[in-house]
């Protein structure tokens, strides 16, 4: 009995060690499987939390692209959009026609000029970038203004043109000149090449009086970026904007370079870049024509507004911000002069092109010699603002002949 009584305690002792190492083994089974569930559950919430923060990143290269396709920076894949936008010189403007025409024959093309004009019959063969042709690669094209803005409305005509010009071509750039302006085409795209038209941009040949704004030569062109144009035009919309001509003198309401200029710096935070060669300091936006440029003979007001440049580009110890007279007057990436007229501009055109296109090269005699000869203009062909060549034997054409081979390279596109 003892030993069945043994038998049977023994069983239950087994029985009951056998129960607790299942019980164990149930409990660690239950545990596993508890922490392979929390284990999926943490992984999940990972992968979601993860997921929104994935899709909540912008993705800037496809952010990229789209400014691109916008023209919001420089692709480094194409060339920066850009039109010079070609305004009513109020010089001789009877003569209009004639310079418009002379233009579309050089360097019109090349620079994508939009000539703005208060009639059709200024320049009828341009197609009007209004009628939704501002995608036309054909150029010069036409701005018809409203008869309603005159042609002494300059400020108004301005803002009529940048708004229309933004709104339809929408330009990276636009290089704002005037009929007497002569542009070479290819230091005009290589100088935008540089620039991002996703920043502010104000740049040209920069002017200053004693107690005025600084501000951008008209004649020598200035060139503004889409951000900019677009800010201005947001800035023109405000009921009391100091940029709008409404709400400024009658003086600045008949200087719209001024009044601009004033807005960029004043309202929009907008400085003046200076743009002369970093390597000797001559001037890429000319006022005047080659011949007065070269000879450094240019009026005495366009010298004294260079004198306090130091103002607001710091000192220069150097030149003092004058433009240099001789073949040191002009950088080899000159993109503007002025004071041309219809006639001239062909001819320094066509010379341009001469030296750049004769690989055998032209001596300084045939060069010399092509100009006196062939069809430069003389008084009063060449305007009242622009002077004649110099006579034969005259020593400034050392200096001319050095100045046309170093910015030939601008005639080509």
């Amino acid at each position: 009995m003892r030993h069945r009584g043994r038998n049977v305690a023994e069983e239950m002792s087994l029985h009951r060690r056998d129960n607790d190492v299942s019980g164990r083994a149930a409990s660690t089974q239950r545990k596993k499987r508890f922490h392979s569930v929390l284990h999926r559950l943490i992984a999940s919430v990972c992968s979601f939390v993860l997921f929104i923060i994935v899709i909540s990143i912008p993705n800037t290269e496809d952010e990229q692209t789209n400014e691109n396709t916008r023209g919001g920076l420089n692709d480094v894949n194409r060339p920066p959009s850009f039109v010079t936008v070609v305004l009513p010189s109020v010089v001789n403007p009877d003569n209009r026609p004639l310079r418009l025409d002379s233009i579309a024959k050089t360097w019109g093309p090349a620079s994508h000029a939009v000539y703005v004009v208060h009639n059709s019959n200024e320049y009828p063969e341009g197609a009007p970038i209004e009628d939704g042709q501002s995608h036309d690669t054909t150029f010069p094209q036409v701005c018809l203004v409203p008869e309603t803005i005159k042609f002494d409305d300059g400020v108004p005509r301005l803002e009529y043109v940048i708004r229309t010009i933004h709104n339809t071509i929408d330009p990276d750039f636009a290089f704002f000149v005037n009929d007497h302006t002569f542009v070479l085409p290819n230091h005009l795209h290589q100088f935008l090449k540089l620039l991002d038209c996703s920043k502010d941009l104000y740049v040209g040949h920069a002017l200053k009086g004693e107690k005025e704004t600084a501000f951008n030569s008209g004649a020598s062109g200035y060139v503004l970026s889409r951000t900019t144009m677009r800010r201005l035009i947001a800035e023109w919309d405000k009921p009391d904007s100091k940029c709008s001509g409404a709400n400024v003198s009658k003086w600045l309401q008949g200087n719209p370079g001024l009044l601009t200029a004033k807005c960029f710096q004043e309202v929009m935070g907008i400085q003046l870049v200076d743009t002369r060669d970093k390597e000797d300091g001559s001037h890429k936006f000319h006022a005047y024509g080659l011949v007065r440029t070269t000879t450094g003979n240019v009026d005495q007001w366009y010298l004294n507004k260079h004198e306090h440049l130091d103002s607001i580009f710091g000192v220069d110890g150097r030149y003092h911000h004058m433009p240099q007279k001789g073949a040191s007057c002009c950088s080899k990436d000159t993109i503007s002069f002025h004071y041309v007229e219809a006639a001239e501009n062909i001819a320094f055109w066509n010379i341009l092109q001469t030296v750049q296109q004769q690989s055998d090269g032209i001596s300084d005699e045939q060069m010399k010699e092509t100009m006196l000869t062939q069809n430069w203009p003389q008084r009063p062909d060449i305007g009242a603002y622009s002077h004649p060549l110099p006579a034969s034997q005259s020593p400034i054409w050392n200096d001319m002949i050095q100045v046309i081979r170093k910015i030939s390279s601008g005639v080509t596109s």
